[in-house]
C-alpha cells in the first residue's frame, strides 16, 4: 500500500498553475519535523490538482499548518551534465487539511 501522511508547515508559498489542458494544479512544499530531532526538518515536495489544488493556493500561504494525505510518486531522469539517473520523489495529494494559521 502506498499511502502517506505529513503533518508539518508551508515552507513557501503555493505554486498555482495549468496544464495545456487546463487542468489546475499546484506545487508546495512541506517542513516536517523530525520526532526526536526537532532542531532539523525534512522538505518534501508535494502536488495537488483541481479544486484541492485552487483551495490551497487560496488559503495557505509560508507558515501554515497543514496535513496532507497522499502517495508517493517516485520519478526518474537522466542528469544534462553527467549522464547519471537522478530520482525525484513528490507526494501526489489526495487530500490536504488546513490547520493552524500563523497569520491569524
Amino acid at each position: 500500500m502506498n499511502d502517506i501522511k505529513l503533518l508539518g508547515r508551508l515552507a513557501q508559498d503555493p505554486q498555482m498553475s495549468q496544464s495545456a489542458k487546463g487542468r489546475a494544479y499546484v506545487w508546495f512544499t512541506v517542513a516536517v519535523s523530525r520526532r526526536n530531532d526537532k532542531d532539523n526538518a525534512d522538505f518534501i515536495r508535494c502536488v495537488a490538482f483541481d479544486g484541492q489544488a485552487e483551495a490551497i493556493s487560496r488559503y495557505c500561504a509560508k507558515g501554515r499548518q497543514v496535513l496532507v494525505e497522499g502517495r508517493l510518486q517516485v520519478s526518474q531522469s537522466k542528469d544534462a551534465k553527467t549522464g547519471e539517473n537522478r530520482y525525484h520523489h513528490t507526494v501526489v495529494a489526495s487530500s490536504t487539511h488546513f490547520l493552524h494559521d500563523p497569520s491569524k
